[in-house]
């Protein structure tokens, strides 16, 4: 499970919503503005122990930064894209 901790209002958060949108991978990735949910920014505190956006938690790990998020985005968004449904072969 992937998920992105942010804020809405936050240009570094956009910057990943961006980049994250403009590459089919949102259905791939759950969003938890932590201005809307007391709970979001509770466990990206347990997670960090700070407060900081965006946060991307691959599998349980954190990982800040906008640039590095966006780095590990590009590196496996491949696998993380939806499975393409191939036509049939017509003869």
């Amino acid at each position: 499970m992937i998920e992105l901790y942010h804020r809405q209002m936050c240009p570094f958060s956009k910057k990943v919503r961006d980049f994250i949108e403009s590459n089919d991978l949102k259905s791939r990735v759950q969003y938890r503005d932590v201005a809307e949910k007391k709970e979001y920014m509770a466990r990206l505190q347990d997670l960090t122990g700070r407060e900081q956006v965006p946060c991307l938690v691959i599998n349980g790990q954190p990982l800040l930064e906008s640039d590095d998020i966006i780095a590990w985005l590009k590196l496996n968004m491949e696998s993380m894209r939806e499975p393409k449904t191939q036509a049939p072969l017509h003869h």
